[in-house]
């Protein structure tokens, strides 16, 4: 033990000296004993120090780091519509803006002023007002849509529907347990060619609900909405100004053992006096290693109501579906067996499948097929081959499509996404196709263009172009379809953003075997053509360098994202595919912000590092979902805008 002392104590005494002797050289540069010593470090300039200054940071005037952390954007709009030579004009202001405070919450405030034609959008968002006890609140006021508790969203096959409102929502959750909702307004519809507008339907909504957990693994809960004196759309064809009244109670109670989860859940609505309308359903979830098991059977009656929204009715039946995910393998199967109540309704049987296997991490192959027996059969099939090599990401996809008796398709897609050097980005369509029925036989070739390209690092391009050829029994038609956008950042706070769009297009989409129960479809683009101009001014200011939700000294970074409805379901935005809008968008639970016509949202100023953005679908229209509970993570990097893609998909 001594010997290993004291060897460690030489060495600690040698290194001290030779410390002492680099750290303190002669003065003359010479050793004591007169021989000449080593040259010493010495600090040089690269080029003499005539190198060019580097850039500045690009601010006008200092940050404010006075206050709270807090963003803000007010836009000028201004825009000419062509409409089979109507002319309409939008013009008007909107307004963002998040504030981040230490006891209140997030508050976030989106508002739209539209002058021509007259209209307005406000929206003021408190989420995340801390309480004692574990206690959140979200609260609302403006045009907003109804919440809805978790148990009437989180299914499989079912989803009870928002009502867009100009009226006060609030929410109150605690930790996972428990949660409390309420909402009154005026109902109404969001309309629009580029800037949002909102047309009241008249009367009043009141809804109401809570959900709290009953026992460590079972849920229970209750939604009820109550519509007065409400314009109806449906009927108003009809019966020009019609009106409804009706109340709807849900109750929906969750149990989970293990791996299975089970949920049963009624509907129970009453319309001007009618007598009462009753719907239950059973949805169940069982998963066993890498399969996933959805089953579940219901019993809809007719002119079933949700406050004054018609939800499929007149139905009973059941559906099965089976789910295997792998590293190389993904299939899946499902079959509905569904009938009408009152026998004069849907009756059949649609079943579907799909399958992809990863031979690589390059290749890809799969393909799909449905069948519908009823009334009118049908079959479709899709086989695809994804191929990732030196030129991009590839799909190839055949379609074949046939309704018994009446119509065949048969049609095949190249989407492509082009390998770009930084600051281009393109993805390309193509497809061609023909359809034959009846005394018709079509023929369509369509190319379609998405993509952009930094032309400067102030200025930007951005554009979707889709050009398509038609033949229907020797009559030709031609469509085309632009939206063009020029971006230029003149400074920190300005920007400014013109745009061209032009619908030339009637064709109508491909051939598809629809599924028994009906569902919403998209809603239709109009043929017309405009010009957009956009004067934007932003600003920030807080502590500083502390972006929302971060603390002081943290980066900050731009979240830019599109939510899309995602045609073939590979998870990329091609060129042929839309945006979802209006549909509100959360980050981290503290701020909100709303999609626009194109499915575009934006959080500027936001802290460095993970967040996560949830997508709630208030106003997604069905069947149209966004998997995993509409979650999704992102990474911000400092001084950078960080731009992610939201694919919503239809739910099989």
């Amino acid at each position: 033990m001594r010997v290993a002392w004291v060897s460690r104590l030489l060495c600690i005494a040698g290194l001290a000296s030779l410390h002492s002797g680099w750290a303190q050289p002669p003065a003359n540069g010479k050793e004591t004993n007169g021989s000449a010593a080593p040259p010493l470090y010495e600090d040089r300039l690269i080029d003499s120090g005539n190198l060019a200054p580097l850039p500045g940071d690009d601010r006008d005037d200092a940050y404010n780091g006075q206050g709270w952390p807090r963003a803000w954007r007010i836009e000028a709009f201004t825009s000419n519509f062509d409409q089979g030579g109507v002319i309409t004009r939008e013009n008007g202001l909107t307004l963002n803006g998040r504030l981040d405070t230490p006891e209140y919450g997030g508050l976030s405030v989106d508002g739209i002023l539209r002058t021509r034609p007259n209209s307005s959008i406000f929206t003021l968002w408190q989420r995340g007002l801390p309480f004692d006890n574990g206690w959140r609140a979200n609260n609302g006021a403006g045009m907003l849509n109804t919440f809805g508790i978790d148990l009437s969203r989180s299914q499989y096959r079912f989803y009870l529907p928002t009502f867009p409102i100009a009226g006060v929502a609030t929410e109150w959750t605690h930790s996972g347990a428990a949660q409390l909702q309420a909402s009154l307004g005026e109902p109404g519809l969001y309309n629009g060619l580029r800037l949002s507008g909102f047309s009241r339907l008249g009367g009043n909504v009141f809804t109401t609900g809570g959900q709290w957990a009953i026992a460590p693994d079972a849920m229970a809960g209750f939604q009820f909405a109550d519509a007065q004196r409400v314009r109806n759309n449906i009927l108003d064809s009809l019966d020009p100004g019609a009106k409804i009244s009706a109340r709807s109670w849900y109750g929906g109670t969750a149990w989970r053992d293990g791996n299975t989860r089970l949920q049963f859940n009624f509907v129970d609505s009453e319309a001007d006096q009618s007598r009462h309308k009753l719907g239950y359903w059973l949805d169940a979830e069982t998963r066993d290693g890498r399969y996933r098991h959805n089953y579940g059977a219901f019993r809809l009656d007719p002119d079933l109501l949700w406050g004054y929204a018609p939800i499929t009715s007149d139905l009973q039946g059941g559906y099965y579906r089976i789910n295997y995910q792998s590293q190389q393998w993904l299939w899946d199967l499902g079959i509905d067996k569904v009938s009408s109540v009152t026998g004069r309704g849907t009756d059949g049987l649609f079943s579907t499948g799909s399958i992809r296997y990863q031979v690589n991490r390059s290749l890809g192959l799969g393909g799909g097929a449905s069948l519908r027996h009823s009334d009118n059969n049908g079959e479709s099939a899709y086989a695809f081959v994804d191929k990732v090599s030196r030129f991009g990401t590839s799909r190839v996809q055949v379609d074949v499509v046939s309704e018994e008796h009446l119509r065949h398709g048969r049609q095949v897609t190249v989407d492509q996404s082009w390998p770009l050097s930084v600051g281009l980005r393109l993805s390309t369509s193509l497809s061609v196709g023909e359809e034959r029925g009846i005394g018709e036989h079509i023929t369509r070739s369509s190319f379609a263009l998405f993509g952009g390209a930094d032309l400067s690092n102030r200025l930007t391009f951005d554009g979707n172009v889709r050009w398509t050829a038609s033949r229907d029994n020797g009559s030709r038609t031609n469509s085309t379809f632009a939206n063009l956008s020029l971006n230029w950042r003149l400074n920190t706070h300005w920007s400014l953003s013109s745009t061209f769009y032009q619908n030339r297009t009637e064709e109508q989409p491909f051939l598809a075997v629809s599924p028994l129960i009906p569902v919403d479809n998209l809603a239709p683009v109009f043929r017309d053509r405009a010009v957009f101009l956009v004067l934007r001014y932003e600003d920030s200011a807080g502590t500083p360098l502390a972006p929302l939700g971060g603390p002081p000294g943290s980066g900050a970074g731009t979240i830019v994202g599109y939510l899309f409805f995602d045609a073939n379901d590979d998870g990329r935005r091609d060129a042929n595919e839309t945006g979802a809008a209006n549909v509100t968008i959360v980050l981290d639970g503290r701020f909100s912000a709303r999609t626009d016509v194109q499915g575009r949202f934006e959080f500027p100023l936001v802290m460095a590092g993970k967040h996560i953005l949830t997508v709630v679908p208030d106003n997604l229209p069905l069947p149209w979902m966004v998997s995993g509970d509409g979650k999704r993570e992102i990474s911000v990097s400092t001084r950078e805008t960080t731009t992610i893609d939201i694919a919503a998909s239809k739910l099989k």
